[in-house]
């Protein structure tokens, strides 16, 4: 028997769980990467994630007794909380940790192999010719 809120057959939490373990985990890449402290250890993504999860979960479980539709709808959300929490954990806990330091990468690359390209006024310029100097190099691709 459902009480509260749930008795005309609602319940919030079969949405608003994966809702916000999706904004969860979109805002820790559109948002907080920017700031170190929040980039390396998830400090308000992280809490947003589990909040989600168990949202799903509470909705799961509150379905058991309904209809059918209403439990497939509550476990869809639970699979799908449950697939970008996953994906989100093995994205800053394993896979962010594997990647190379830049201190690594400079090190191998000591000196940057010789090249020449066209400048904008159509002259051919070798990194050769900019020993000694700094040099910024921006690739765009135009559509003119």
């Amino acid at each position: 028997m459902e009480t509260g809120n749930d008795s005309h057959g609602r319940n919030h939490a079969t949405w608003l769980g994966p809702l916000i373990t999706f904004a969860g985990m979109v805002s820790y890449f559109t948002v907080f990467v920017r700031w170190p402290a929040l980039r390396d250890f998830p400090w308000v993504n992280l809490p947003l994630v589990l909040a989600g999860v168990a949202l799903s979960i509470l909705a799961f479980r509150r379905r058991r007794r309904t209809a059918l539709l209403s439990r497939i709808l509550a476990g869809a959300g639970l699979g799908f909380s449950a697939l970008i929490a996953g994906l989100f954990f093995f994205y800053v806990f394993f896979f962010s940790s594997t990647l190379p330091t830049a201190t690594t990468l400079t090190a191998e690359l000591e000196q940057a192999p010789d090249f020449a390209l066209s400048d904008q006024h159509s002259r051919v310029v070798s990194l050769a010719d900019l020993r000694g100097e700094k040099a910024v190099l921006v690739f765009f691709r135009g559509f003119w």
